[in-house]
């Protein structure tokens, strides 16, 4: 499964949300699953159990941080017929470029 998800936290006062972010792919890098981080969010790729537990402690993360607030947008990719990977995705799409 690959999953891109986008945690927006709301209310903090501040412009920047580097800082949120950087939590965010903090609690990732602390589990087995392989991620990508891009302009407007972060794929990962794993099992669902294992994805939405840590989309929770990101959320966890966040509002330890004072997030009363927290927007998260998620699309998922739950391919069954055959493994998918992200890097084989974006990797077939650059060969047709």
């Amino acid at each position: 499964m690959i999953v891109e998800v986008s945690v927006v936290p709301v209310g903090t006062g501040e412009t920047s949300v580097s800082s949120y972010v950087r939590a965010a792919v903090q609690v990732i890098e602390e589990t087995d699953l392989e991620y990508q981080v891009n302009s407007m969010g972060t794929c990962i790729q794993g099992e669902w159990d294992e994805i939405f537990s840590t989309l929770k402690a990101v959320h966890d993360e966040l509002a330890k941080m004072g997030c009363n607030r927290i927007v998260t947008t998620v699309k998922v990719d739950d391919r069954r017929d055959k493994f998918g990977s992200m890097d084989a995705k974006v990797a077939a799409l650059e060969e047709r470029l």
